[in-house]
């Protein structure tokens, strides 16, 4: 049985030429902005090889309760 990656594919036309964006695209664009930049790309590559839900939950930790 193979894994399937659920993402959102959605498909603008744009001059001609139709683009598919995912739910990676999203998630790096709030990010890190609407400009194209070196960061977002790498950013998405990322995101796309670990997966949406996993990507960008690094740092997170759930405190502990003292008594």
């Amino acid at each position: 049985m193979t894994r399937v990656n659920k993402r959102v594919v959605k498909k603008y036309k744009k001059g001609g030429k139709t683009s598919k964006k995912d739910a990676c695209y999203y998630k790096v664009v709030r990010r890190y902005g609407p400009k194209t930049s070196a960061y977002r790309s790498g950013a998405m590559a990322k995101c796309r090889k670990v997966g949406v839900r996993n990507w960008g939950e690094g740092g997170k930790k759930k405190k502990k309760k003292r008594r």
